[in-house]
């Protein structure tokens, strides 16, 4: 079965319908549709070098096909499955961290790391001293270029409320890579 091209709005709500109703023909096209925005969204979350990124996107859609015949609205569905994968990303984070292991680095970090450049290093690792939720937001924002109303569905915030959490985002990295104010 070919990978849905460019489906309306409505088309993705037929399918999403007829999977809630236990099409499987359909469910496979919601996964298709979803399949590479949750696989970058989870590269984000957790890197591109990660062995487990494929086995991480399939306990997402195993976790949705098995909760979505029980998802009262379908207009929340896309928040709802980014809070899905944001879950699994958290535990696999968790899991990682109490058996005390780290996440590999992303290319652009191993690349980073090869080359020396200790402004980038530095950068990365202030980063990674960010909430998760800031974090988050940040490499959302410059990995996959995502508008602030895309991030407010993305974490069911209120756009206002995603505006505040990267400034203080940014400002927090400022002060952590000692960088005065720029005049903003």
């Amino acid at each position: 079965m070919p990978k849905l091209q460019s489906p309306s709005a409505s088309r993705v709500f037929e399918r999403l319908t007829a999977a809630r109703a236990g099409d499987d023909r359909a469910l496979v096209d919601v996964i298709r549709y979803y399949q590479e925005r949750i696989a970058g969204y989870v590269m984000t979350r957790i890197g591109r070098n990660t062995p487990d990124l494929d086995d991480l996107c399939q306990v997402v859609f195993v976790k949705m096909a098995m909760a979505l015949p029980r998802l009262r609205s379908l207009e929340v569905f896309e928040p709802w499955l980014f809070q899905i994968a944001r879950n699994v990303c958290r535990d696999y984070i968790r899991q990682l961290k109490s058996r005390g292991l780290t996440l590999p680095l992303s290319d652009e970090q191993e690349g980073i790391a090869q080359n020396s450049d200790h402004d980038l290093l530095d950068a990365i690792e202030a980063l990674d001293k960010l909430p998760e939720d800031q974090r988050e937001l940040i490499r959302l924002l410059c990995e996959q270029n995502y508008s602030y109303e895309q991030l407010a569905t993305l974490t069911r915030s209120a756009v206002r409320a995603v505006a505040g959490r990267l400034f203080r985002a940014r400002a927090r990295l400022r002060k952590l890579l000692n960088i005065g104010d720029t005049g903003r």
